[in-house]
């Protein structure tokens, strides 16, 4: 079996670090979290797989890792991630990141890079990340279904496995 990487590599990790908001609709006014479930979700069944997650975990690794090398540094990672931010700000009006705010992220990722560094080298490869993801993603499974449905990912109903 293929294990699991799921929204966002720390992608993974960063989707699962951002499953609440993944499990929201998606709008015009919200396109970036609020699309993460629909892009991981490649069969457009509603439900996001293991596999899914795997290959959409993949894609932005690939993302990320800008010189293509098989692993990403904490510089390739800040990059992609401001990019991102800056994408999603793009066209929109809205008061700027505080400072406070700002560093608090950046101890977020510099906590979730060192985590996901098994290796300790300075560098984070997607086999690190990998079981991380796989992790986050059968805790959020909570019905042991195998996907994750958004009910799951917004802390709405509590599901139950069978029997």
């Amino acid at each position: 079996m293929k294990s699991f990487t799921g929204p966002g590599l720390l992608s993974a990790a960063l989707l699962a670090a951002a499953l609440p908001a993944v499990a929201q609709p998606a709008s015009q006014d919200r396109p970036g979290p609020a699309r993460l479930f629909e892009q991981a979700d490649a069969d457009g069944n509603g439900r996001i797989s293991e596999t899914e997650g795997l290959n959409f975990l993949s894609a932005r690794f690939a993302e990320a890792d800008a010189d293509g090398d098989g692993g990403m540094t904490r510089e390739e990672l800040d990059r992609f991630l401001r990019n991102r931010a800056e994408a999603l700000r793009a066209g929109k009006e809205g008061r700027p990141v505080s400072e406070r705010a700002r560093q608090a992220m950046q101890q977020r990722a510099d906590a979730m890079f060192r985590a996901a560094d098994a290796n300790r080298d300075g560098r984070v490869e997607l086999a690190e990340v990998q079981p991380i993801a796989v992790a986050l993603f059968r805790a959020a499974d909570r019905d042991g279904d195998g996907a994750l449905e958004r009910s799951e990912l917004r802390g709405g109903r509590q599901h139950r496995a069978p029997g």
